[in-house]
């Protein structure tokens, strides 16, 4: 459950958010298709209905400080795919630029503007860390073998 999906369950339904916000009803649906809540109504959602900012847009307000690492790693690892585009990875962290995922990321923003748009991310240990992901997925390519593996002997042998 996301925490837009904590903020219109405790307010009762999006029309309930809508109006404690004092903002019409489809406002509220938009946010769940654009999947981000504006950062301008994030400390009002949290006053009508306990939802931390943190928890709407950890890219603009940083870490939940009363959340665990592991319980933030968990929300990352339920809302990112590891076979997501660069585009894709962007949006469900909130992220307008290459710039921004290359600091998430902690690596060079050349190298992350050099990744394809809607190609999969590359399994680099920085993408693995931020996705939870301990080892690096096995290849889908199949393995074939090397017919002359049984063959190559030394230089002097020739």
């Amino acid at each position: 459950m996301t925490a837009l999906d904590r903020a219109v369950q405790s307010a009762g339904s999006q029309q309930a958010l809508a109006q404690l916000l004092g903002i019409k009803p489809p406002s509220v649906s938009g946010w769940y298709d654009r999947r981000r809540v504006p950062a301008e109504r994030c400390i009002a959602i949290e006053l009508a209905t306990g939802v931390s900012r943190h928890q709407l847009r950890p890219d603009v307000f940083g870490p939940d400080p009363a959340c665990p690492i592991s319980e933030t790693t968990e929300q990352l690892r339920a809302e990112i795919d590891c076979r997501m585009s660069k585009r894709a990875l962007r949006a469900k962290l909130g992220l307008s630029t290459d710039m921004q995922l290359a600091k998430v990321l902690k690596l060079p923003a050349e190298q992350v503007e050099a990744w394809a748009e809607e190609e999969q991310v590359p399994s680099i240990p920085q993408v693995l860390r931020l996705l939870s992901i301990e080892e690096p997925l096995p290849s889908l390519a199949p393995v074939i073998p090397d017919p002359d593996a049984n063959r190559i002997g030394p230089v002097d042998t020739a």
